[in-house]
């Protein structure tokens, strides 16, 4: 007898794997009511302020427009613990079409249910001058990471979600673009200012398309990840946002001024987008405590033994 086992099962399988007791890495200590009064958020989607952000909290949610499975990932909460049981109970409340829906889509999906999964569902950075730090949690791993945009040096801490397996890196120098995030190559693509102005997040941004000049040839593998660069971005700066945040997205783009939202298509014919923006921007006094991360008793340079590293790191995030 052949048992059929569906991706979404697959899924539910695999985040079974992961922590039963999950919390959110970016908790802090309570502010105090002047520092609270004195802070200014700005959150109006019609409204944009004027004030120059250099120090404060930044609240940002990555998406998968085009996704039923990452629509029903972005119900899962870290906090709460026991992710699988949060999405077998979800999976429980879909009717028949809607799963059958949901698994076609995921069929073509393929591998980039793999990226889906590995997204933060929680995540939160901390600016304080040409110094930028993330707090962030994925299902299979939570994260902290900080840079030095001035000094060109930053440190990164893994820690998985089902083991005590954690990992910290050191870069700097030459290494530090290449550890600090995946540089998109401007060269390879044809990039258009718009015009078109949006408020994200309090801001008014304006947006430049970035285009793939060569589009990679369609995969014989369905949904399979493309070998090459991704076919188009959508990328939304604000003057008043300082391009230290910029490397601490899940994509680095040489932009002069604050990204504060990037809409990422991979496959010219896949209507699947992974949608990055801020949602929250608080003006305010940044304490010490949230601007450190935590570390393990050995830090390693990564400079000086990338594969090592790169290969430890990898087993943790994908929850080995």
């Amino acid at each position: 007898m052949k048992i059929k086992i569906t991706l979404l099962s697959a899924c539910i399988l695999l985040l079974s794997l992961t922590a039963c007791n999950q919390n959110p890495s970016g908790r802090n200590n309570p502010l105090a009511e002047k520092q609270r009064v004195a802070s200014q958020t700005a959150t109006s989607e019609n409204e944009a302020t004027k004030v120059p952000f250099s120090e404060g909290r930044i609240d940002l949610k990555i998406s998968t427009p085009g996704s039923g499975f990452g629509k029903l990932l972005q119900q899962v909460d870290p906090s709460k613990g026991n992710v699988s049981a949060q999405m077998k109970k979800l999976a429980e409340k879909l009717s028949a079409k809607e799963r059958a829906d949901l698994e076609a889509q995921s069929q073509k999906a393929g591998m980039m249910n793999l990226a889906i999964l590995m997204l933060p569902l929680k995540s939160v950075i901390y600016i304080k001058g040409d110094q930028a730090t993330a707090k962030f949690d994925a299902l299979t791993f939570r994260g902290e990471n900080t840079v030095n945009d001035a000094k060109k040096e930053g440190m990164m801490y893994v820690k998985s979600q089902n083991s005590s397996k954690a990992l910290t890196i050191s870069y700097t120098g030459d290494s530090f673009n290449e550890m600090a995030q995946n540089e998109l190559k401007a060269a390879d693509y044809n990039i258009k200012e718009t015009g078109e102005t949006s408020i994200v997040a309090g801001y008014t941004c304006s947006k430049s398309l970035y285009t793939l000049k060569k589009p990679a040839a369609a995969s014989s593998v369905p949904g399979a990840i493309p070998a090459t660069s991704i076919y188009q971005l959508e990328v939304w700066t604000s003057k008043e946002m300082p391009k230290s945040v910029n490397f601490l997205h899940p994509l680095y783009i040489k932009e002069n001024a604050g990204i504060m939202k990037i809409m990422i298509q991979y496959q010219k014919d896949n209507p699947l987008k992974f949608l990055y923006e801020f949602t929250k921007v608080e003006n305010r006094a940044v304490t010490a405590e949230e601007m450190q991360i935590q570390k393990t008793a050995k830090i390693k340079d990564f400079g000086k033994d990338k594969m090592t590293v790169g290969m430890e790191m990898m087993g943790i995030v994908f929850g080995m």
